[in-house]
């Protein structure tokens, strides 16, 4: 997704980090609805414009969401699905896009809860490199190009028992969209959104000097905060950094010049 839908998008992560954070026992069974809700809105070409129409008011969107799902969802995923049909989308695909992702970070959350995140990247990696590496499956994944649910089968049939529930969610949910990738590039795809993940949670911090425990607690509680979840930090003493701290997370850095945001970190750290 790119200009429009790339911050509408943004937007629509933000506004759902709070649910995902809860730490709620059904993020599986809310990705699975959120993949079903972006089928269904898929198979109705009238649908799809309706609410992908830059031109056509919130409520008529709102309202035709309503109907569509009201009693036939959770909570949680209709919500999430108004937070999608409120925004603006450059094309009438990322509106599926986006929810197909929304689904996508909702398992990734819960790997992240169950601590198995690195596992489930590595078991993609490791699939999406079996189906270029096996003329067979790809074929056969081919012959299926027409039945996503019979794709979906046969990366199930492969992965369960072998790897873990939420590779074989995600794996299963990568081959069986109907798009014009290649399946194992859509499990590769996957796999990098794991990996991102793992690194915006990654902060390097480069301290004058060494932090004591309770100095790490609390820049780790303030980290927490701003990025809604709890960030791992590999700590650095380099002398020359300016103001005592310079911290980076995925691309964003704080420094002595832009550190307002990090205000009450340092007043804590200096306390």
């Amino acid at each position: 997704m790119r200009g429009t839908s790339s911050t509408s998008f943004d937007e629509v992560v933000q506004q759902a980090q709070p649910v995902f954070a809860t730490r709620d026992p059904s993020l599986d069974s809310t990705a699975d609805e959120l993949f079903a809700i972006a089928d269904a809105i898929d198979s109705s070409n009238q649908l799809v414009r309706l609410l992908s129409d830059s031109g056509r008011g919130g409520e008529v969107k709102e309202t035709a969401v309503r109907t569509l799902l009201t009693g036939k969802v959770s909570d949680t995923a209709l919500s999430l699905t108004l937070e999608v049909v409120r925004r603006r989308w450059s094309e009438q695909e990322d509106i599926l896009e986006a929810l197909e992702r929304l689904g996508v970070i909702a398992l990734l959350e819960q790997s992240e809860h169950e601590g198995c995140l690195a596992q489930v990247e590595e078991e993609l990696f490791q699939f999406s490199r079996l189906i270029d590496d096996s003329a067979e499956l790809s074929s056969s994944f081919d012959d299926a190009r027409g039945d996503t649910s019979a794709r979906g089968a046969v990366a199930r049939s492969l992965l369960e028992g072998r790897a873990h529930r939420l590779t074989v969610a995600l794996a299963a949910r990568a081959v069986s969209r109907p798009t014009a990738q290649k399946p194992s590039r859509r499990v590769r795809e996957f796999a990098e959104f794991a990996s991102e993940r793992r690194s915006r949670l990654l902060a390097v911090v480069e301290t004058s000097r060494s932090l004591d425990e309770a100095q790490q607690s609390r820049l780790g509680a303030v980290l927490a905060r701003i990025y809604g979840r709890e960030v791992q930090m590999n700590l650095e003493v380099s002398p020359d950094v300016v103001g005592g701290l310079r911290i980076h997370v995925g691309d964003d850095l704080y420094d002595a010049t832009v550190l307002a945001r990090l205000a009450k970190a340092r007043e804590h750290l200096e306390s």
